[in-house]
This record gives C-alpha cells, structure tokens and sequence, in this order.
C-alpha cells in the first residue's frame, strides 16, 4: 500500500489564504473577485493553468488592449508570480495544518504504512509550508511536485512518478485530494481516489461533493475518517 497525499488543502490549510491572497491583489489594481470564487476556481490547478486564468483576468483592466499577446502573457506570469510570492509572506505568518492531519499521519507513520505528497504546486512552496505546519520531517525525501514530470495533474504522470519511484505498483496506490483534477489523475493512474470535502468555511456544503462522486471517489468531510477510509478493503 502507498497513499499519496495532496499538499495544499489535504495537508496544509493553505488554500484559503492563497485565495484571499489572489483576491487582495487583483483589488489593488481594480479587480474585484472574491476569495470563495478564486478558491473554488483555482483550486488543484497547474502553475500553468493558473497562469492562463488569471491573465485572462487582468483583461478586464482598460489597458489590457494596449498589450501584444507577448507582452500579456509575460504580463500574467509576473502577475502570478507576485501573488505567489505574497501567498508564501503570508502562510510564513498564518500556516496551519490542515485540521485533524496529524493525527492520520501519526498514525501512517508509527504503523510503517507508506506515505508521500504529490502536488501541483512548485518544491519551493511545499518546502516552505511542509516546514512551516512540521509535517516535513514525515514526508522528507518523498515530496513530488508537477516539476518532476511532462504533464501534471489531471494527468496521471505525477502520481504514477512516485508511485514507481516508492517502487509501489499503481493499483496499490491511494490518493487523498481535494480536487477534481486530483481526483481525476488518480482515475487515470488506476489508484484509489479519497476525495476530501469539508464544509465550506460559512457551513454550506463543498461544491465539489457532487462532480467528485462522479468521478467515483470516495468521499469524506473530516480528517477524522480517513484512516478507516484507507485501511478498508
């Protein structure tokens, strides 16, 4: 068995900052989109993804026209690139691991189940925020990002990279995501996809709850069900 964890969301409680983050800076220069909207959009996205949805953003500033295609897209990687940088300033201060994750990976851990983080999300980050919430010294040398391989999540490339790289085989490979893409490579892989969807922050249901069923995984709401999630057979 291996499970493979998703870092932003399933390990560390990131997402939401980064949202507010990518909310607060779009405000500075007279976009308004709000933080919910952002975190459901962007979520489990690739760098890149994320790069060509928030240029297509910054078009609706009135000088967006004056641009060569060149020139917007070096303009929205600059742009992502400052959120990114603010999004690190600001999980140095508030990081927390990601409620109740501890506890699973106490538990991982003292029972010599395998374990690693897959992300799309850059090294540079994960090394920050896996330090910062404690949870590096469980994952050190075990942490995969979308660098490592051609095409990131949805694709099945990063999952089926540590999978061979642990030297585990793929269809005895669980994957815990919070995303649809996540979810989606996972499908592809041949592994066992956990969706986690916890309650919005205001109470109200995860909207993603119904598209991953679809997908056909299996979901639960808290940390708290996991490991009886993992070890049934």
């Amino acid at each position: 068995m291996l499970v493979i964890f998703d870092c932003d969301g399933v390990l560390v409680d990131s997402e939401i900052i980064s949202a507010q983050v990518s909310s607060d800076c779009l405000k500075e220069i007279g976009i308004t989109l709000d933080a919910d909207y952002i975190l459901e959009t962007y979520r489990g996205k690739s760098v890149a993804d994320c790069i060509r949805m928030i240029t297509e953003e910054l078009s609706q500033l009135e000088s967006w026209n004056n641009y060569s295609d060149a020139e917007k897209a070096e303009h929205g990687a600059k742009f992502w690139r400052h959120v990114q940088l603010q999004t690190l300033v600001v999980c140095e201060q508030q990081l927390e691991p990601v409620k109740g994750v501890m506890p699973v990976l106490d538990y991982l851990r003292d029972n010599q189940i395998p374990f690693c983080v897959a992300s799309n999300g850059k090294h540079e980050k994960m090394r920050m925020t896996l330090a910062k919430t404690g949870i590096i010294s469980y994952v050190q040398g075990r942490v995969f990002s979308f660098e490592d391989v051609t095409r990131g999540k949805p694709a099945p490339d990063l999952f089926l990279h540590a999978a061979k790289t642990l030297e585990i085989p793929a269809e005895q490979a669980i994957v815990v995501e919070d995303s649809l893409t996540g979810i989606q490579a996972a499908v592809a892989a041949g592994m066992r996809p956990l969706g986690y969807c916890p309650p919005n922050h205001d109470g109200s249901d995860n909207t993603l709850l119904p598209a991953m069923r679809e997908l056909g995984a299996e979901v639960f709401f808290s940390m708290d069900e996991l490991i009886p999630l993992i070890l049934k057979r």
